[in-house]
């Protein structure tokens, strides 16, 4: 019994960790900080493109006068990137890199959090937070802006709040018949541990996650199948059909208002201005058709599976081909392995509930003792659930990896759950069974050493060598005449960047040539209209590298001038100047453009 109660976290709600080990928790936002600033600084293209551009453009109104500087991602929700935008202007580049490393690292310590209720080990649920700290996706984006570790915080805690309200039930239920919960020591139900009776404070926990699941989903759209996956499976658990419906509908309600809370107005902004309130998807699902944004097929993403077939072995078959699935190579094992588990798992329940079946005589039912109850049961499910939703609705909407982390840090703990919920299909008077169960921690041990010693990013999205400032950028010579000047991206290569560092009299316009429709051309001719009531000046930028002198430009930028309403302009003079980023740069061409025969 001593054994049991050191070893075993009560199943109702927590008495809180130690002083000492919750000190020991912050060695993983501390170690994600030194990693990060191990890696270097930030350097992604979407940074570059778009991440630090919409920030700037939100805090200083810029959306009604620039037109879409960073592309049609210039209407993506700036909430998540103001932080990054904040740190990167006020703060020296490896302090920015260290707090968000450290903001990262909330990560693992919800990964242990939820490993210490599902493994009920401390060690185990370190050996968990160990493998996710290291894993491919996750590691790779240590210190980055684009934000998918961030947003997977907020869906960690949702798991989190739910395990949690799982607890709660079984404690309820228990204190309800007067003994301890199902799979639990005596220790859960001592005076301190149990919960106030009712339900109320188990609904109110199943709300707060559905809210934090909302959140998240609300600052990046592409957590939206993590979150489905933690709203659809608060109904998983074993229990009557209308508790169950209870659940769904007070998590459902949490996620709704979550995301109303990250992305309401933001939403209402694209309405009002775009006619479409998620108009950044660029397809809005079939359901709004914005005369600003040209209706795409997301189906034609070069991710993702298929066909049916391939869908199936697709979470495997990425082991070996990962770019099936990221935009750079990286390498990890924990994912297919979850979900190698968790499809032997549903075989495996499939075929028992057909055996049942045919010995039921045709009558489907299950007998009492072939219910399998406890808290660790409904946990399991919980998580399994969660990751069966979200991968299904990640592989039809979104198959990107990077979309998935939060699912990659969870699957660790998703492939435990798993693999004892196929220890309890086995026939418990067997020793196998018995010989399985004391066989699944030191299993699952050998399983995080092979995913955190195989784990590899292969690529951190891109990194630059830390410098007194992260951007820099002397204002270029044919800017410097006072008035307002347009000038627009030609060349296609990440310049969002570049725009929050010129004078606010200058006018950006992104390279549109596939948002070119009447409306957004009306918005081309309002921006140049300006221009020319100041009498300013016309200008093309791009990344010149090599740098080249004199007055070449990339060619056809004459004709995309022209297609914008800027006719009969010529090349007239050129400045180069370095973009800083970090101790690096990129050397980026201004040009300007008039009337042919007029120069300087």
């Amino acid at each position: 019994m001593t054994r049991a109660r050191l070893r075993t976290p009560p199943a109702g709600p927590s008495r809180g960790l130690p002083a000492a080990r919750r000190a020991a928790l912050l060695v993983f936002p501390l170690g994600c900080a030194l990693a990060a600033l191990a890696i270097g600084q930030d350097a992604n293209y979407d940074l570059l493109n778009y991440h630090y551009y919409i920030a700037y453009a939100f805090l200083h109104a810029r959306l009604g006068i620039d037109v879409y500087t960073a592309q049609l991602q210039s209407l993506l929700n700036p909430f998540l990137d103001i932080p990054f935008y904040v740190l990167i202007n006020h703060t020296p580049p490896r302090i920015e890199a260290a707090v968000v490393g450290a903001l990262q690292g909330l990560n693992l310590v919800l990964v242990y959090l939820i490993g210490r209720r599902v493994t009920r080990s401390r060690l185990l649920a370190a050996s968990a937070a160990i493998a996710a700290g290291v894993a491919g996706g996750f590691a790779s984006e240590l210190g980055n802006s684009m934000g998918d570790t961030i947003v997977s915080i907020p869906l960690l805690a949702g798991v989190l709040f739910a395990v949690v309200a799982l607890g709660r039930s079984e404690a309820r239920v228990a204190a309800a018949r007067g003994g301890a919960p199902a799979g639990a020591t005596s220790t859960s139900t001592s005076p301190a541990a149990r919960p106030v009776a009712g339900r109320r404070p188990e609904l109110v926990w199943w709300l707060v996650a559905g809210a934090a699941a909302g959140f998240g989903a609300g600052l990046k759209f592409s957590g939206l199948p993590i979150a489905l996956g933690v709203v659809i499976a608060a109904a998983a658990p074993r229990a009557r059909l209308r508790e169950r419906a209870r659940r769904l509908a007070t998590t459902t309600a949490g996620l709704v208002a979550g995301v109303l809370v990250t992305s309401g107005y933001w939403s209402w902004f694209l309405w009002r201005n775009y006619k479409d309130p998620i108009a950044f998807t660029q397809a809005s699902f079939g359901i709004f058709h914005s005369p600003y944004v040209p209706q795409t097929d997301l189906g034609a993403s070069r991710f993702g599976p298929k066909s049916l077939a391939d869908a199936v072995v697709f979470p495997l078959y990425w082991v070996v081909h990962p770019l099936r699935v990221a935009e750079v190579r990286l390498r990890e094992l924990s994912m297919p392995i979850a979900y190698a588990l968790v499809a032997l798992l549903v075989v495996a329940v499939a075929a028992r509930a057909v055996a049942r079946t045919a010995r039921a005589g045709g009558r489907i039912g299950a007998s009492r003792a072939d219910v399998d109850a406890g808290s660790d049961a409904d946990v399991d499910r919980y998580l399994v659930v969660v990751f069966a939703v979200s991968l299904a609705v990640w592989m039809e909407v979104f198959d990107v990896y990077r979309y998935l982390v939060a699912l990659e840090l969870l699957s660790p703990l998703v492939a435990f759950a798993a693999a004892r919920r196929l220890v309890a299909l086995l026939p418990s008077a067997r020793p196998t069974r018995a010989r399985a169960a004391r066989a699944l921690a030191p299993g699952f041990l050998a399983v995080c050493v092979v995913c955190a010693s195989t784990a590899n990013p292969a690529n951190y999205w891109g990194r630059a060598p830390f410098g007194s400032r992260y951007f820099s950028l002397a204002l270029p010579g044919v800017l410097a005449n006072g008035r307002v000047d347009a000038v627009v991206e030609v060349g296609g290569q990440p310049m969002g960047f570049v725009f929050p560092q010129l004078p606010a009299r200058v006018i950006s316009i992104g390279g549109i040539g596939n948002l070119l429709t009447p409306d957004n051309r009306a918005l081309v001719h309002r921006a140049l209209a300006r221009v020319r009531a100041d009498r300013g000046t016309v200008n093309v930028a791009f990344v010149d590298a090599p740098v080249r002198p004199g007055l070449g430009v990339p060619r056809g930028t004459s004709r995309y001038l022209a297609r914008l309403g800027a006719r009969d302009l010529v090349v007239q003079v050129c400045d180069v100047v370095r973009a800083g980023i970090g101790a690096g740069y990129q050397p980026v061409k201004f040009c300007r453009y008039g009337p042919a025969g007029r120069t300087g």
